[in-house]
């Protein structure tokens, strides 16, 4: 079986998870968090796109729920009550989870380069994550939305000059950037 996972890039399964990690850590979330994955997001005939399995064992979660040997399921965080629930459920955002102020948090996750890339994939995916948030959801003032996506010097300088965007102010919509070292940056 080849390993697709490359140290210079983070998958979209991972800036989810790690979402969902910060938001439970920050003690932002009341209990749960969603994360929804897409299988082809894990794996892709014999190419593993992402050790789901490895990384929840790494961190020391705990399943609590679903089958063994399936990386869907409810798992706990060590030194936590709060659990993440993985899935395979489409059209409920990438990371869902309400909050200690009561609104619900919905975040369309991207994957990317944790360096600068050079093919300036940064706005496409930035940009779609928009699109997918300002389509799928329906828009009221208890739902914060978010968009996640690997941290970088070009996701850091795109995510500071739109949300100043008067549009994107008016929604609401917040930047998280995403890395492996110390959690996320909130824009």
């Amino acid at each position: 079986m080849q390993n697709a996972i490359n140290d210079s890039k983070m998958t979209e399964a991972e800036v989810s998870l790690r979402v969902a990690i910060y938001s439970i850590y920050q003690k932002l979330i009341c209990n749960s968090v969603s994360v929804s994955l897409d299988g082809a997001q894990i794996k892709t005939a014999e190419t593993i796109h992402f050790d789901i399995l490895g990384f929840l064992n790494n961190i020391k979660a705990e399943k609590i729920n679903g089958k063994s040997g399936k990386w869907q399921g409810t798992y706990r965080l060590p030194d936590t009550d709060c659990t993440i629930e993985i899935h395979s459920q489409p059209g409920v955002g990438d990371v869902a989870a309400k909050m200690v102020d009561g609104s619900l948090l919905v975040v369309e996750s991207k994957k990317g380069a944790l360096s600068k890339s050079k093919a300036g994939t940064e706005y496409q995916l930035i940009r779609e994550a928009i699109g997918q948030l300002m389509t799928n959801s329906i828009i009221n003032e208890n739902k914060k939305l978010a968009v996640a996506i690997p941290h970088n010097e070009k996701s850091l300088e795109l995510a500071k000059r739109w949300s100043e965007f008067p549009q994107i102010k008016q929604v609401g919509i917040k930047f998280f950037l995403v890395n492996r070292s110390d959690g996320l940056v909130v824009i």
